[in-house]
């Protein structure tokens, strides 16, 4: 399983070495949920958590998408996918909708209380091994990794049913690599919120593919550019238009992360699609920075580093800059250095974190200053580790 090589590297090494935001509420008034993907081979599953007032995690159940999950990958023991955003939650928290990477398929998960949620339908992805999916309004791209990789494009329905859009389908750069199948190890798609552009990072080729979407929602060919910092991972725009991106920093001469220089960078996209940088390598002081949260405020960035169990926050203005928070030590939030982060969340005030390395996600109130403050009954263990993926909350 190509998908995650070069992170996936990253991790192995990782288990081998050892302000407020908006206060959104679920469709049905409740305080709030998070949510968590087993990516089990045979009975892909969501984990649901009700979120209290206070950022406490109650597990409500499991609920089956109905589809394969990945299952356990050697080539990457703790993030088999590779990829952030696996799952990701309506505009108005009334739908889940979750990748299938073993069945290559998008399941619509009704989203009915705090935690809670139940299978309403699922639809083949537009191609093989689906990671990352990302929604704007109505509409709905998801990315393949199989073979050479693509997106793909949907419409949402009312009832949360996925229409393919004819025509959507494109390619990825399609640039060589040296890995088997030219594989370009994509890492996460994301719309922007003018709904003008499509976003795709490629971990193996250092690219960043931008896509123009038409007023159909129609994606036109690939403007693959070169990044400002090696190994492109986490991808998010900001609420200005900003393309906000983690820098794993991966040395392709040993497919490690060059220890301590990982990075977060900012770019403006132009009309034509045309990326210009604006803060570039703005550094963590810590390994492999990878998955990237944005507030709901668009104040405050970060990121997790995956190798080194902790998480930088930044500064965000709003021209797009980036100001480290802790440019000391580069730590907002330190966690064991085996627990190996992956994906994060943010519900009401409190960002969550997923830590594969211990089975865990960890809670975290977020200060007026960006400041993390780990939160009483906001860690939640029992997780599956090997195979455990996505995060996503209100």
């Amino acid at each position: 399983m190509l998908q995650g090589r070069l992170i996936s590297v990253a991790l192995l090494g990782a288990a081998a070495t050892l302000a407020a935001c908006d206060d959104t509420t679920d469709p049905n008034g409740q305080s709030g949920a998070v949510f968590a993907m087993t990516n089990a081979a045979e009975n892909n599953q969501i984990l649901g958590y009700q979120r209290s007032d206070e950022g406490a995690l109650t597990l409500m159940g499991m609920f089956s998408t109905g589809g394969l999950g990945s299952g356990p990958s050697q080539v990457a023991p703790a993030a088999p996918l590779g990829a952030q955003d696996p799952i990701v939650l309506s505009e108005d928290n009334a739908f889940l909708f979750v990748v299938n990477a073993g069945s290559d398929e998008i399941s619509t998960m009704r989203v009915l209380d705090n935690g809670t949620a139940s299978l309403v339908g699922k639809v083949a992805s537009g191609g093989d091994f689906p990671i990352s999916i990302a929604v704007n309004n109505d509409l709905l791209y998801v990315l393949n990794a199989g073979g050479p990789g693509n997106i793909s494009g949907f419409r949402i329905g009312e009832d949360g049913l996925l229409t393919p859009i004819a025509g959507s389908t494109q390619p990825l750069s399609g640039t060589d690599t040296p890995l088997p199948d030219d594989a370009v190890l994509p890492a996460t798609i994301d719309i922007s919120p003018d709904g003008r552009f499509i976003a795709v990072t490629e971990k193996a080729t250092n690219l960043i593919d931008i896509y123009l979407l038409d007023g159909n929602g129609v994606a036109g060919a690939p403007i693959a550019q070169q990044t400002a910092v090696p190994t492109p991972f986490g991808a998010e725009f900001d609420l200005n238009g900003f393309l906000i991106v983690s820098d794993a920093n991966v040395d392709p001469g040993t497919g490690m992360p060059t220890p301590e220089v990982s990075s977060v960078s900012s770019y403006a996209v132009g009309t034509d699609g045309m990326l210009s940088p604006v803060t570039t390598a703005v550094s963590t002081l810590e390994t492999a920075a990878c998955w990237i949260e944005i507030t709901a405020n668009n104040q405050f960035v970060y990121t997790t580093n995956t190798n080194s169990g902790s998480v930088t926050g930044f500064l965000l203005d709003g021209d797009g800059a980036l100001t480290s928070l802790d440019p000391e030590d580069g730590k907002t939030a330190q966690l064991a250095p085996t627990s190996i982060l992956l994906e994060m969340a943010i519900g009401g005030d409190y960002l969550y974190v997923l830590a594969a390395g211990t089975g865990e996600i960890n809670g975290f109130r977020i200060g007026g200053d960006g400041g993390l403050t780990a939160v009483d009954g906001g860690t939640v263990g029992g997780l599956p580790g090997a195979t455990t993926e996505g995060l996503a909350a209100f």
